[in-house]
């Protein structure tokens, strides 16, 4: 990646560090190095770096989306299916695995590039995707990789191993994640993981063959979905095992590199197997909600320091943020305490993307990447130290300009060599192809 200026100082401007020390910089800088913050303050310039004034706006750190699914950028209104789903399994069933089967070389690329653009459009430049295509597999997150590349987006991407579609797919999938791993384990920007749908589509050889596989990768670690419905918690119990986090546990696949996404029905017999491994959480409220799959607990998401993410619901972490609030409010008696899903935002999946990308990144401190969403926002009210939290929920809209490891891909509501409406002119056109697909598959297997 180049950088059109080695050093550059971005002045004017209001900075918002959440939860930082302080919070909100009134009228500040950002001092940036190639891809590296190594200042911010107020009061005297360093002398040294091209300036550019932001005439006041508004920056946040560049946010991190801990888990969403890129090959569902495309099914924004699909066409529902011929029989309404009546629980989670029939969900799946009926809509998403249809989906993912329908996928090509071509309307991959579409979900990608469309679900990239998407993310960067709502001030994130850091994204944890869980992709699949049974159909289009070896190198598919070579295909990805590249895409974010170009926008100079941080990814960590795997590929959904699953019994669901026979043997054959099941060897092409954990293949797909051993190569792409062994590709771009040793790239500052990309992170592997070894991709699992979910325990109850996998049997306990395939659990086995899958953790042989990982033990043999440098700090490797799994990007599974646990515990999101009682479907799985059953599926767990009919093989013998007291959970989910159980039977993962058992075939030693928990470690402080694995994601464990959802966590809905997790119960307090698993705690202490996620603490004492390290496996780390990432709540996503509004797919639980949609799903209607149930309310994961206050207690668990906050005890396990949860990230959050977006499930492929949504590119905005914001908004998801909001909504998270609210959903969980509507369940909560009036002056019971919510869980912060703004500090799970922007103190956990900071937390969790430093960790596995082995780099700062999610901050607006010295060392950290300069990875910026920068807002044209005119408060109605004062932002200070106390209210902020308010003004994120409930006042911002969408960035003016957005800085990715030191690069503007956005400025002043413009797109920075990235052929966008190329991009998004293609999305038009393969989800009219993908919902055909879709359509078919599932009218052939009901």
């Amino acid at each position: 990646m180049e950088y059109p200026n080695s050093t550059f100082l971005l002045k004017n401007c209001r900075i918002i560090n959440p939860f930082g020390s302080p919070t909100v910089i009134p009228n500040g800088y950002i001092h940036i190095q190639k891809d590296t913050i190594i200042a911010t303050g107020s009061g005297s310039l360093p002398d040294n770096g091209t300036i550019i004034d932001l005439g006041g706006r508004t920056v946040l750190p560049g946010m991190i989306n801990a888990h969403t699914h890129l090959y569902s950028a495309l099914a924004l209104g699909m066409p529902p299916p011929n029989k309404t789903p009546r629980n989670f399994t029939e969900i799946l069933e009926r809509i998403w695995w249809p989906l993912d089967r329908a996928l090509d070389r071509e309307s991959n690329r579409a979900s990608f590039a469309v679900g990239l653009l998407d993310h960067l459009k709502h001030g994130v430049t850091t994204v944890i995707d869980h992709h699949s295509s049974p159909n289009d597999t070896r190198g598919i997150l070579t295909e990805l990789a590249q895409l974010a590349n170009q926008l100079g987006m941080t990814l960590s991407a795997a590929f959904e191993i699953t019994d669901r579609n026979g043997p054959e797919r099941f060897q092409a999938g954990l293949e797909e994640n051993l190569r792409f791993y062994q590709e771009t384990h040793n790239t500052s920007t990309v992170r592997p993981l070894v991709g699992l749908h979910a325990s109850f589509t996998l049997s306990d050889p395939s659990l086995e063959a899958i953790a042989e596989a990982v033990k043999r990768l440098p700090d490797g670690g799994i990007h599974i979905h646990v515990s999101e419905d009682q479907a799985d918690e059953k599926d767990a119990r009919d093989r013998g095992y007291r959970s989910v986090v159980d039977r993962l546990h058992h075939f030693g696949l928990l470690n402080r590199n694995s994601l464990v996404i959802h966590g809905v029905h997790l119960n307090r017999e698993d705690l202490p197997i996620l603490k004492t491994t390290g496996a780390m959480l990432v709540h996503n409220p509004t797919s639980n909600a949609n799903n209607r799959v149930g309310l994961t607990p206050g207690k668990i998401v906050e005890s396990l320091h949860s990230g959050l993410g977006t499930d492929g619901m949504q590119a905005n972490l914001l908004q998801e943020a909001r909504e998270g609030n609210l959903i969980r409010s509507s369940h909560l008696a009036c002056g019971a305490p919510n869980i912060d899903l703004l500090r799970a935002l922007f103190v956990n999946n900071p937390r969790i993307a430093t960790h596995l990308f082995g780099k700062k990144i999610g901050r607006l401190e010295p060392g950290y990447q300069a990875d910026l969403a920068i807002y044209d926002y005119h408060p109605r009210t004062a932002i200070t130290e106390e209210n902020w939290p308010a003004h994120l929920l409930y006042g911002f809209d969408l960035p003016s300009d957005v800085m990715a490891c030191g690069v503007f891909r956005i400025r002043d509501r413009e797109w920075v060599d990235i052929p966008a409406e190329t991009w998004l002119e293609s999305g038009r056109i393969q989800s009219q192809r993908l919902w055909r697909f879709a359509t078919k598959d599932t009218e052939n297997t009901e």
